[in-house]
C-alpha cells in the first residue's frame, strides 16, 4: 500500500495539512490559467464542429450537438463559479470534466457513424487536453483517462464501429502523459515547499523563531476584521525590565538565551499571536471571550516565576512590563499603528509605576 502511495506525489510528498495548503495555493495561482484553458477548449470544440459542417456534416448532427452541449457546460461553469471557494471550485471542474468526456464520447460515436470509422486523433487530443489541465493531480487525471479509455473500449467492443488503432495510440498517449504528470506533481510541490520556506524566513525572527514585525500588520488586521461579537481582542506590548543592564553584566549571548526562553514561554499558549517587535520588545495578540480577562495580564508573574537570575535588577530575577489594549466588537475601525501607540503609552506607565506589572485599558 505504501509503495502505491509513494507513486502519487499528492499522497506522499507533503504531510496532509501541507497538501491541503498546497491545493489552496495551486488553485489561487492557476485559477486564471484554468479559466483561459476552458475558453480555449470551447473554441477548439466549436472549430471542430465548423470543420465537420464544411466537409458536409449537418450542424445538428449527434456529434455536433454533443460538442455544443460540452462547450456550453464549460462556458457556463467558467462564468458562474466566481462565488465558489477553492475546494468547491476544484471539485466542480472535476465534475464538469467528467461530463465533458462523456459528451465527447457521444461525439466520437456520432463522428464514427458519419465517417465510417473512429479516427485516432480525437481520443488523443482529449487525453492531451486532460494532461494540460493545471489544477488536477495525478490520481484525478487517471480517473479521467480511465473514463476516456472506457468510452473508446465501449465503441470497440460494444458497437460495430471500426476503431482502428485508436486504443493503441490512446494507451501510449496516456502512459506518456501519466509519467509526465507524476514529475509535474513532484515539481509543483517542491516549488511550493521552497516558496513557503522563503516566506517563513521572511516572516520569522532568526533568533527566536517568532513572527517578526513585517508579518504582524496583515495578521492583526485580519483579527480585527473577523472579531466575533461575543469576544474581545487584547493587544499587548511587552518589554523586559532592565535588559540593557542584563546584557552589560552577563553578556549578549546570555541575553539572547533569555530572549529565547521568554519566546518559548510566550509561544507555549497556542491562542496567542506572538511577534518579536525588536530588541527585548514583544507584541502579543489574544482573542478571548468577553467575560474572561486576558491571559496577557499574567505574563509578568509567569516570567518572574521562571526565576532567571538578574543581579542588576531590584527584583533579583528577569521581569517584564506590559501595556495592554483590549477591544470589544466591532474592532475593524482600528489601525495597528493607533493600537501600538496606546499600548506603548500603557507600557510606559507600567515602567514609571515600578515595572514588573501590567497596565490595561479598554477601548470602545
Amino acid at each position: 500500500m505504501q509503495l502505491i502511495k509513494n507513486y502519487f506525489p499528492a499522497l506522499s510528498y507533503l504531510d496532509p495539512a501541507s497538501e491541503a495548503e498546497f491545493r489552496l495555493y495551486l488553485v489561487a495561482s492557476t485559477r486564471h490559467i484554468a479559466q483561459r484553458l476552458a475558453l480555449v477548449c470551447v473554441a477548439l470544440m466549436l472549430l471542430f464542429s465548423i470543420t465537420d459542417i464544411l466537409v458536409g456534416d449537418s450542424w445538428y448532427s449527434l456529434g455536433n450537438l454533443s460538442r455544443y452541449t460540452a462547450a456550453g457546460l464549460i462556458l457556463l461553469y467558467a462564468l458562474a463559479n466566481k462565488t465558489l471557494n477553492a475546494e468547491q471550485w476544484l471539485q466542480g471542474w472535476l465534475g464538469i470534466s467528467a461530463l465533458v468526456i462523456l459528451l465527447l464520447s457521444i461525439t466520437f460515436y456520432g463522428s464514427s457513424l458519419y465517417y465510417g470509422k473512429l479516427g485516432e486523433g480525437g481520443p488523443m487530443v482529449v487525453a492531451f487536453a486532460i494532461a494540460a489541465i493545471p489544477i488536477f493531480n495525478l490520481q484525478q487525471k487517471i480517473l479521467l483517462w480511465l473514463q476516456l479509455a472506457a468510452a473508446v473500449l465501449f465503441l470497440k467492443y460494444c458497437t460495430a464501429i471500426d476503431t482502428g488503432w485508436s486504443v493503441f495510440y490512446l494507451v501510449v498517449t496516456t502512459l506518456l502523459c501519466l509519467s509526465w504528470q507524476r514529475q509535474f506533481d513532484r515539481l509543483l510541490r517542491s516549488q511550493f515547499k521552497t516558496v513557503r520556506l522563503e516566506q517563513q524566513k521572511a516572516e520569522t525572527d532568526q533568533l527566536t523563531g517568532l513572527l517578526n514585525r513585517r508579518s504582524f500588520e496583515q495578521r492583526l488586521q485580519q483579527k480585527l476584521q473577523q472579531l466575533p461579537a461575543d469576544q474581545q481582542l487584547s493587544l499587548g506590548l511587552l518589554d523586559i525590565d532592565y535588559f540593557k543592564r542584563y546584557n552589560d553584566f552577563y553578556g549578549h549571548l546570555d541575553g539572547d538565551l533569555v530572549l529565547v526562553r521568554l519566546s518559548r514561554l510566550l509561544s507555549a499558549d497556542p491562542k496567542l499571536l506572538v511577534v518579536r517587535f525588536g530588541g527585548e520588545e514583544f507584541i502579543l495578540v489574544e482573542q478571548h471571550n468577553a467575560d474572561i480577562s486576558t491571559s496577557l495580564l499574567q505574563l509578568p508573574d509567569k516570567l518572574a516565576a521562571m526565576a532567571i537570575p538578574h543581579k542588576n535588577s531590584p527584583f533579583g530575577v528577569v521581569t517584564a512590563s506590559i501595556g495592554i489594549i483590549t477591544l470589544n466588537y466591532p474592532a475593524s475601525g482600528y489601525q495597528s499603528g493607533q493600537l501600538m501607540q496606546q499600548a506603548d503609552q500603557l507600557l510606559y506607565q507600567a515602567k514609571q509605576q515600578g515595572r514588573n506589572q501590567a497596565r490595561q485599558q479598554f477601548l470602545n
